[in-house]
């Protein structure tokens, strides 16, 4: 795997810190297919808040 490629798949330590924090939302995450982890990922990456990525953690638990 490319360095580039590695970078783009690195969680981003407020959603890994979310999930480890909501079991229901950690559950959650990891049934999801590696696409949509991905999709998750770049949605964690555009959060502009911690309010936000509280909000996309309750979402991930909700799923």
């Amino acid at each position: 795997m490319e360095q580039n490629q590695k970078k783009q798949d690195d969680m981003p330590m407020g959603l890994g810190f979310g999930l480890a924090m909501n079991d229901e939302a950690m559950n959650h995450f990891s049934k999801l297919s590696d696409m949509e982890k991905k999709q998750v990922i770049e949605a964690a990456r555009t959060v502009q808040s911690k309010k936000e990525m509280n909000h996309l953690i309750q979402d991930i638990a909700k799923m």
